[in-house]
């Protein structure tokens, strides 16, 4: 309990405005380590399983039988059960991003031909587990690309502290089959984007490449720069990523430097698949110009200007002045 001596208003006032300040940063303070607890909580039953490697780019024959391994691991204290799935998948927006969905598009359906060894499985706490997964091509496979998933998703969990129901989580691995013979590599840059007039740098770059083929393909090159009279002055290399049949891939590159004036032009250059078929190569023009800074020097120069004529008696005379002591 609290016993105030002075019977001065402003001082109890200001006592009881401190012991609610106090209150309230105790309460802040469990509430955020309240918060971290349940989160570190939730990451630990959601983080699961791992799979690896994430990504599969195979070439085939009809008629061949190919096995590649994955690791499941177990990354919680519990036991955990594990099952093993086969899903094709699709590519779904323009930045890489795929959906699991099955036979979404039987053209390209890897699904038929893949199985797994083993299909379910337990997986002991920080337990690993290699998985085959085999692929048979049919003699009569038609040439071009087949895209599929293997999944591993969380069966149950078991243990001694486990009093509730786990998340259920599904992780995979994308495999990016193409089976040889007469395929149509395709690529077309659907548009080549620069803001027309920066500031500063650096300078966005965005090239949108559709595949209109029938296997994936990777295209690599670089943006080349060249100033207002035509001189290079720079090379961005742009990321080399796939691009799926029947998809468009969103790529992004930078410039970045940030002292840029005057007029500039961008030419993409590059080339895509097996035998290195060019870009047909796109050109675009661009502005950079610091018009603030520009702004303010103007304005700067022209106030000293008006100081200067406005006073220029006055720095007439002293200049006679000191010249010829007058």
């Amino acid at each position: 309990m609290w016993y105030f001596q002075s019977t001065d208003k402003k001082t109890v006032i200001c006592v009881l405005v401190k012991m609610k300040i106090i209150r309230l940063l105790i309460l802040v303070f469990l509430l955020i380590g309240g918060l971290s607890l349940f989160g570190g909580i939730l990451r630990v039953v959601a983080a699961g399983i791992s799979i690896s490697p994430v990504t599969f780019e195979l070439t085939a024959n009809p008629g061949d039988v190919l096995v590649n391994k994955i690791k499941v691991q177990n990354l919680t204290v519990s036991t955990i059960a594990i099952r093993m799935e086969v899903e094709d998948f699709s590519p779904i927006g323009e930045l890489g991003e795929v959906v699991v969905a099955p036979e979404e598009e039987i053209t390209y359906s890897l699904k038929r031909w893949v199985r797994t060894e083993p299909t379910e499985f337990t997986l002991g706490p920080k337990e690993q587990k290699f998985v085959n997964f085999i692929i048979s091509i049919p003699k009569n496979a038609e040439p071009g690309g087949k895209y599929g998933s293997v999944l591993a998703s969380t069966r149950g969990v078991a243990g001694p502290d486990i009093t509730g129901v786990a998340i259920a989580q599904k992780v995979g691995v994308l495999i990016l089959l193409t089976t040889s013979g007469e395929v149509r590599e395709e690529l077309t840059v659907k548009e080549f984007i620069v803001p027309d007039f920066s500031e500063y740098g650096p300078i966005p770059f965005t090239i949108r490449f559709e595949n209109t083929g029938t296997i994936h393909v990777r295209p690599r090159g670089f943006v080349t720069i060249a100033d207002w009279r035509g001189k290079k002055i720079a090379d961005i290399e742009f990321p080399q990523q796939n691009v799926i049949p029947g998809a468009i891939r969103k790529i992004s590159a930078s410039w970045d430097k940030k002292w840029l004036i005057g007029r500039y032009t961008a030419t993409l250059v590059g080339s895509y698949g097996t035998t290195n078929m060019p870009i047909k190569p796109p050109v675009v023009l661009f502005w950079v110009f610091p018009w603030k800074m520009a702004l303010g020097i103007f304005l700067g120069s022209m106030a000293v200007t008006t100081y200067f004529v406005k006073t220029r008696r006055r720095w007439r005379t002293a200049l006679r002045v000191l010249i010829k002591g007058e």
